[in-house]
């Protein structure tokens, strides 16, 4: 496999492609809003928080990536787990905005020169292992609320 194919195939699983570990299409496939919202405590981050969270990381690198200007960011990384702009947002806008990301940057590493790629290895690779270490805390949160399917592919 080629550097490109192997970061295709890493995006590709943490979005919809289950591989080793559920993508995130099958960690949230049927959760509702409220399950979405749903903390065991207070010290907890929400599924939504989560995916709201890994979308925030996931804009800005690609923006990065893209050589495009990425503000600084003022906050710290709790601040990251809730919405920025004051609006809660709904479960299904924060969905669409994380595979939007997501698709963003497939298209981005697909279309990416080699040297690029080489020069962003390190960073895409920590990428996609953040995105799929908070898959598996999704999938441990719907396992604690009682409403996670082991057909979505982790038992």
């Amino acid at each position: 496999m080629t550097e490109r194919e192997i970061f295709l195939e890493q995006l590709q699983v943490c979005r919809s492609k289950n591989g080793w570990f559920t993508s995130m299409a099958a960690a949230i496939k049927g959760l509702t809003q409220k399950q979405a919202d749903w903390k065991s405590n207070g010290e907890m981050n929400s599924v939504h928080e989560t995916v709201r969270h890994l979308d925030f990381y996931n804009r800005r690198y690609l923006n990065r990536f893209l050589g495009q200007d990425v503000p600084a960011f003022e906050g710290d990384n709790d601040d990251t787990f809730e919405p920025l702009d004051g609006a809660e947002g709904t479960w299904a806008e924060a969905l669409e905005a994380y595979d939007a990301t997501m698709e963003s940057w497939i298209d981005a590493v697909e279309q990416a020169e080699d040297g690029i790629l080489e020069k962003w290895a390190g960073d895409l690779t920590h990428l996609t292992m953040h995105n799929a270490y908070h898959i598996g805390q999704i999938v441990f949160i719907r396992k604690q609320q009682g409403s996670w399917d082991k057909k979505y592919g982790v038992s």
